[in-house]
């Protein structure tokens, strides 16, 4: 079973609701865990002219310490977990993963939405390259929080990050039901990619019965009682979207190689999901 033991926190202040601190405070009490709060401050590459009565921009980050100690002191009343603050200088994506090895830590927790007018809900600059550089697990927050994850849904492709994945969310979610989606892609005409000579509707329903049969062995091979195989028609990434939107999941979890980056596992199908799906998103890393 994996543990959890440190957790890093990508915070931003400016940020109004306490989702995110909200949602990893959960998680560490659940786990026993400890807390490293991390809030990045973009340094001013301008000096300011003379004439403003200042050569330059300090960064008062005592009183951005204060301010954080008072939001998680009054969440943290009900867990007492335990935490540690750093207000560091940079940009926000490489201050959280430097921190995150730095003290050794097993999950990033991160806010997922955009501050960019009109675009609510939409996936952050922020969080995006976090998830995509991350050496260790990602969850990005991006609802209010009201209990602990009880509906999970996890695309796969059958592969060995995806199981992985699927595995890990059972470790750290042991009360959730957890359930798999596969989208097989429909053939509507021919095509070069076409079997010659056959009929489209039998090759659909062969590549279909096909689907089915991976997911059973998937599921046996991960511990997981529900699972469906959709029809992906020409738009795999949209058809999965529209799956997990319809449903009343209130997390995704996908897994992705690591190293080789978020995109290597799902290609465009993963980073679609992570960026469109209006569900918090769990991203294993191995």
């Amino acid at each position: 079973m994996k543990k959890l033991n440190r957790i890093v926190v990508g915070l931003d202040i400016i940020e109004k609701s306490n989702n995110v601190l909200k949602r990893a405070l959960s998680i560490a009490n659940e786990h026993k865990a400890s807390l490293f709060i991390v809030h990045a401050v973009r340094t001013p590459w301008l000096e300011v002219p003379a004439y403003f009565g200042s050569k330059d921009i300090s960064i008062d980050k005592e009183s951005i310490t204060k301010t954080i100690e008072k939001k998680i002191k009054t969440l943290n009343r009900e867990f007492n977990v335990p935490y540690f603050i750093f207000v560091k200088e940079g940009n926000a994506d490489d201050i959280i993963l430097y921190e995150s090895k730095l003290n050794h830590a097993d999950m990033i927790v991160i806010g997922g939405h955009s501050k960019s007018k009109g675009r609510k809900g939409f996936l952050g600059t922020t969080a995006q390259k976090v998830a995509n550089k991350s050496h260790l697990p990602v969850l990005i927050v991006k609802n209010s929080v009201k209990t602990s994850y009880k509906n999970v849904i996890a695309p796969t492709d059958f592969g060995m990050q995806s199981k992985q994945s699927v595995l890990f969310a059972k470790d750290i979610f042991p009360t959730s039901k957890i359930n798999i989606v596969n989208a097989f892609e429909t053939i509507y005409m021919e095509g070069p990619y076409a079997v010659v000579g056959r009929d489209l509707s039998q090759y659909n329903d062969v590549a279909k019965s096909c689907a089915k049969d991976d997911l059973k062995e998937f599921m046996e091979a991960v511990s997981v009682k529900k699972g469906k195989v959709i029809d992906g028609e020409l738009y795999t990434k949209e058809a999965l979207v529209n799956y997990v939107e319809d449903g009343s999941y209130d997390l995704v979890v996908m897994g992705s190689r690591g190293t080789s980056g978020f995109n290597a596992l799902l290609g465009s199908v993963a980073t679609y999901i992570l960026r469109e799906t209006s569900r918090d998103v769990l991203v294993y890393v191995p």
